[in-house]
């Protein structure tokens, strides 16, 4: 058998492509119905049911070409877009995805046989009079259709219904019988429609009937064949699952497929080539344009030229002054320097993705809470174009969410309070993101009840977060921040969206792991706003060098707040603790040798230079004895050899070839 491995990540990919283009798709088709949606979904499920089949993904195919059917036949009789038609299709969808997830993650594969008959119920598979069971195997028939499994064949359910004024119908049924085992190769078993008391004319005992079959041909191949038949009033082939009896019937006399069973992957598992790839996890991908690609190949090649000219240059040094030498190598060098910036920008946007990539998952997500809590919710997205590092696009996710679900349980008020308060039924929740500077910006509204600042203080107060000195100390708008703390919550009743005092915190210490800065501007009765400050990418960053016990360190420019200087005389002592005044806001100070175990240097100036540090809601102030300056520094990974290192981001080798360490501000302003 050929090994598909090779095609396992392009496989996923292609995958979860599709089944975000079928997500949008039927949010799409809710809101306005067109063929051209319905076409849209029809061809997506269409190429994962090929893609899945290929890759010897049954499952998955088998539940795909339900969905197929489904649309198949949304499409031809163009019912109308219900409540019913569009969850039956979100379900189904849904089935699909946790399937993709146990593929990858090599786990067994959930039974969605229950999604399968609710599809068939959706649709309204034409009835005819009397009762009909899908066959129930018996042990010599479950061993058949196992070994034709093995053998690389798939089971298939042919469900006819022959015309009522056909003649003859005990006859048909044995003609076709023969003709369906001339096609397919094995029938494996047959189930006829049963009498009905009183029934004068036994041939309609023939009326219709199901026979399971093993074939290596796919449903649309067997339904051309079978269809020209004009007595046949109805044909519908789906594929057959073994039930978990019928395999286990079959557990005495396994020697009958044990050889051929070494050879081929289990039905019930992810397994596609062993042990191994079962638990292989799909690789992380970005897709880059070829213009971006065309583009680095051709600041490869300035720098080729430019090696080049050195070479040239190398040679030739003996023979020409030293005032032209330097001046030709200075040129070159300039030269150089930009296309190496060129060519880092170019890498950089390699990595970039539009955030509309984490955006477009969000409208299910405000679909699903509008149904659950009954509120009715909107959702606007705006600038999704703006790019991102594909490594914090994917960190941002679950922050977000946590937004979401508290803006949808907590913040929205219901449609009869928002009546009463003069505003829409409708609640509206607000996404937007656009750069500044070398920042990402997302800002994330809604349009509800706001946060109390005073009701916060006093929940705080009495969990216990903070003591009555605190609270009386705490402005409104610090109130408002004590949202993020740990186990904080004023929900009155734990709901199974949210009000478990986990989510706030969870929001914070995400942002605060990518260097970014969240902040909150709430009115009572107008809405909230969160403001999310992130770095463009994590890779390279700007940073303050700073040198501390004669050792150089690195702080990110983006958690800087600002750099002074201050006379000793100007620390205070509050509560126990040295602090400052900054811009009339207390802000913590340390000396930044003191955190790190350093020595401690004699001050030779009577000025003591400070570097205020900001991440996500928090600020400290920190002295150092000398700032360096600022510049641009690639980040490397210390590796785990080293033990945890909460304090440290990464390292950076400097031009004079020393390693410097780079702090993580997000530990410095929890300390």
């Amino acid at each position: 058998m050929m090994d598909l491995s090779a095609y396992r990540d392009i496989f996923i990919e292609e995958l979860n492509d599709q089944l975000e283009r079928m997500d949008q798709s039927l949010l799409a088709l809710e809101l306005s119905p067109s063929v051209e949606l319905v076409q849209t979904l029809f061809r997506a499920a269409h190429t994962i049911k090929g893609s899945a089949s290929t890759m010897d993904f049954r499952e998955l195919s088998d539940l795909t070409h339900e969905v197929e059917y489904a649309l198949e036949w949304v499409r031809e009789k163009k019912p109308e877009m219900n409540s019913e038609l569009i969850d039956t299709l979100f379900r189904s969808l849904d089935a699909m995805k946790v399937l993709r997830d146990q593929y990858i993650r090599g786990e067994a594969y959930a039974d969605f046989r229950a999604v399968v008959r609710e599809i068939k119920d959706l649709i309204q598979t034409p009835t005819v009079v009397g009762q009909l069971k899908i066959p129930q195997l018996q042990p010599l028939e479950s061993i058949m259709a196992q070994v034709a499994i093995v053998s690389g064949k798939q089971l298939m359910s042919i469900h006819v219904v022959l015309e009522q004024k056909c003649m003859m119908k005990a006859a048909r049924y044995h003609i076709l019988r023969q003709r369906i085992e001339d096609i397919c190769g094995t029938v494996v078993a047959t189930s006829l429609m049963e009498s009905q008391p009183g029934a004068q004319n036994e041939d309609d005992h023939y009326g219709q009937f199901i026979i399971i079959v093993a074939t290596s041909k796919d449903p649309q191949q067997l339904k051309a064949e079978l269809s020209s038949d004009s007595d046949i009033h109805m044909l519908e082939i789906d594929p057959y699952l073994l039930e978990s009896n019928e395999v286990a019937a079959t557990s005495a006399p396994l020697e009958l497929i044990s050889e051929t069973e070494q050879t081929k992957p289990s039905v019930t598992t992810a397994a596609t080539t062993g042990p191994e790839e079962k638990v292989k996890t799909a690789q992380p991908t970005v897709r880059v344009s070829v213009e971006r690609l065309d583009h680095l190949m051709n600041l490869v090649g300035e720098l080729l030229i430019d090696q080049t000219s050195l070479a040239d240059l190398s040679g030739s040094g003996a023979r020409k002054e030293s005032s032209t030498l330097i001046r030709s190598i200075s040129g070159v060098s300039d030269h150089m320097g930009r296309v190496i910036k060129e060519l880092q920008e170019g890498v950089m946007k390699t990595r970039m993705l539009p955030i509309d990539q984490l955006f477009s998952r969000f409208p299910r997500l405000v679909r699903d809470l509008s149904q659950k809590l009954g509120k009715d919710l909107e959702l606007v997205i705006q600038g999704g174009e703006t790019e991102l590092d594909r490594m914090i696009i994917e960190e941002l996710s679950d922050p977000l969410i946590h937004l979401i679900r508290n803006s949808a349980d907590h913040g929205i008020e219901s449609a009869e309070v928002r009546a009463e308060l003069g505003k829409p039924s409708k609640g509206r929740i607000t996404l937007t993101s656009f750069h500044e500077e070398n920042h990402v910006v997302i800002r994330y509204s809604d349009d509800g009840k706001g946060i109390d600042g005073e009701k916060i203080k006093a929940s705080a107060l009495g969990k216990g977060i903070i003591s009555e000195e605190q609270a009386a100390r705490l402005t409104t708008e610090e109130a408002v921040h004590l949202i993020f703390e740990p186990g904080f919550s004023t929900a009155s009743s734990v709901s199974e969206v949210s009000g478990r005092g986990v989510g706030m915190d969870i929001v914070r210490s995400q942002i605060g792991r990518l260097n970014g800065i969240i902040d909150i501007d709430t009115e009572v009765g107008v809405g909230t706003t969160f403001t999310i400050r992130l770095p463009l990418t994590l890779a390279i960053i700007k940073g303050l060098l700073v040198k501390v016990s004669g050792r150089v360190l690195i702080l990110p420019m983006y958690n800087v707040a600002e750099i002074v200087r201050i006379s000793p005389e100007d620390i205070q002592m509050i509560q126990g603790q040295q602090a400052i005044l900054n811009h009339g806001r207390i802000v913590p100070f340390h000396r930044l040798c003191d955190r790190l175990n350093y020595p401690r240097t004699d001050r030779k100036s009577k000025t003591i230079p400070l570097v205020i540090v900001r991440s996500v809601d928090k600020i400290a102030a920190y002295a150092v004895d000398e700032i360096i300056g600022n510049q641009e520094v690639v980040i490397k990974t210390l590796g785990t050899y080293l033990g945890a290192m909460n304090h440290l981001s990464g390292a950076t080798i400097l031009g004079n070839g020393k390693v410097a360490l780079i702090l993580d501000a997000s530990y410095l302003v929890s300390l």
